[in-house]
């Protein structure tokens, strides 16, 4: 798993990582992997991987979490760069989604929050992978607003439902926890979408 700080670090490749923090909260099986003997690292390419943003890190696609394999590991000088070959099926997965069962992979609170390349113990589970997508899911208005109610100062998610509503509305229960106006509009034919979520 790698965790990077940079927003749009994983959207162009190549990619690379420092080797400061190669093998952060790693599990038993990062034992085998060693920098002095390069051939070693070719393990890594035969195992699936995960390319992730830390939370709280900005940019459009900061919550998406890539799956698939990495290639062509090199080391140059304080860096590890490398290709990423994405599942064919199950490329692109929700961070919520992986962060749910963050236990279960070995995940750990602070490192949600860190940069660096961890080699977790075990298997990705096959029903978190089920739940990737071929192709990244479209950014609409309704997913960036509900992004960033959940992010966003107190005060200032009362004026960002109001900028929803005039760009189609929300569909996120969320805004009706955070805003007054939409509590008052939200069996309104002014906010459509908002009223059909709550069934």
């Amino acid at each position: 798993m790698l965790v990077s700080g940079h927003g749009e670090w994983w959207e162009t490749p190549p990619f690379t990582s420092s080797i400061d923090r190669f093998k952060e909260y790693s599990g038993a099986e990062a034992e085998a992997i060693d920098l002095a003997r390069p051939e070693t690292l070719r393990r890594l390419e035969e195992i699936p991987a995960l390319l992730m943003y830390e939370v709280g890190a900005g940019g459009p696609h900061a919550r998406v979490v890539r799956h698939g394999r990495i290639r062509n590991i090199v080391r140059r000088g304080h860096e590890l760069a490398f290709t990423f070959e994405p599942d064919p099926e199950h490329a692109f997965l929700d961070r919520s989604a992986v962060l749910r069962i963050a236990d279960r992979l070995g995940i750990q609170q602070f490192e949600q929050h860190r940069t660096h390349w961890a080699i977790k113990d075990g298997d990705i589970p096959a029903e978190l992978i089920a739940t990737g997508t071929a192709e990244r899911a479209q950014r609409t208005v309704a997913v960036v607003a509900a992004e960033y109610v959940g992010s966003a100062p107190r005060g200032t998610k009362e004026r960002s439902c109001r900028t929803g509503r005039r760009t189609g509305g929300f569909s996120s229960p969320r805004w009706r926890k955070h805003c007054r106006s939409c509590r008052r509009v939200s069996f309104s034919s002014r906010h459509p979408n908002y009223t059909r979520s709550l069934g």
